[in-house]
């Protein structure tokens, strides 16, 4: 092979995987106030930091080689979102005066979240919810933007919808989401009522191990928690209370803290005078018991009994304690 085509060959090849890449570039328009714009992954972990020129326009240096969930912000509260697929060369503008609908061109995922949130936010009740939803799958049944709204369809209703949508995101696997998406599928039906509760091994205030299966011979809730959740801690009160009464009894609470910072989790025990088993990997929501459990709001909590199988889910106030009197008694 002579040396032309040898260039030639590599110079096709390297162009194609450029032609892979998506790439963002776009406008802030009405703005007197921000100078810079920052790329963030959906942990709010920034990526890249750009100047905003004197039009406001700018243009990210990061090549999208997989689908991920992005953050595109000018402040913590001034935001907006970006999912990319490789080869789109999207162009987004964002008016300061009208944040919650950017305008986005070559960007089909994107596109699509603005218009099912904008959708969504005009309907009232969940059966016109639900619809909705239903026709944003069957329409587009391998977007991973699907992932927001899917909670929706409660799994215990439409399992089909969730399976379904795992296996057609399964080429969009890189993203951590997805695959967080497809591992609670597949995981969601040992969660059932009646079903064997997860182990779950995660450390204690001092750096031991301690498993869920240790509690086994007692009623167990699992409390999912963190100190920065405001309603958790609203509930803390009543738990204590709970566990008073009925700890001699065979109950134990064991508390999963989706915190972030060690200090932080501590601080709140303590406050919050809170006795029974707690474990953190101080991994906020990407926890690994949250995941484990398909934690996607706090407070959650799960009851187990005497033998580690679920009784209930989301327990809590009135409710947790009716059931604890009719497994324990007054």
């Amino acid at each position: 092979m002579n040396k032309i085509i040898i260039i030639a060959l590599l110079f096709f090849t390297s162009a194609t995987i450029f032609a892979k890449s998506a790439s963002l570039k776009g406008r802030v328009i009405n703005n007197t106030k921000y100078t810079k714009i920052y790329l963030q992954d959906i942990t709010y972990k920034t990526i890249e930091i750009q100047k905003l020129d004197e039009d406001g326009n700018f243009s990210f240096k990061t090549e999208f080689k997989d689908f991920d969930f992005y953050i595109i912000t000018l402040e913590k509260k001034i935001f907006t979102v970006f999912f990319p697929e490789p080869g789109e060369k999207s162009e987004i503008i964002i008016d300061i005066n009208d944040l919650q609908n950017p305008k986005i061109t070559n960007s089909i995922h994107s596109k699509l979240f603005y218009e099912y949130r904008n959708k969504l936010t005009k309907l009232k009740t969940s059966s016109k919810k639900e619809e909705l939803i239903i026709k944003m799958l069957s329409e587009n049944p391998s977007s991973p933007t699907c992932i927001i709204f899917i909670d929706i369809l409660k799994f215990e209703k439409y399992p089909s919808y969730h399976k379904k949508l795992s296996k057609n995101l399964e080429a969009y696997s890189s993203s951590q989401i997805v695959k967080d998406f497809i591992s609670k599928t597949n995981n969601i039906g040992n969660l059932v009522v009646g079903g064997q509760a997860p182990e779950i091994e995660l450390n204690n205030q001092e750096g031991t191990p301690v498993k869920l299966s240790s509690t086994r011979g007692q009623y167990v809730l699992i409390d999912f928690w963190a100190s920065w959740c405001r309603p958790c801690r609203m509930e803390n009160p009543n738990n204590v209370k709970l566990y008073e009464k009925y700890h001699k009894k065979g109950f134990e609470i064991y508390a999963v803290s989706l915190d972030k910072t060690k200090d932080a989790w501590i601080k709140a025990i303590n406050d919050d005078n809170l006795s029974w088993i707690h474990v953190s990997d101080l991994k906020f929501w990407q926890s690994e018991g949250a995941k484990t459990y398909n934690v996607r709001a706090i407070p959650h909590t799960v009851l187990l009994d005497r033998e580690g199988k679920i009784l209930a889910t989301g327990l809590r106030g009135q409710a947790l304690e009716n059931k604890l009197k009719e497994l324990l008694g007054e």
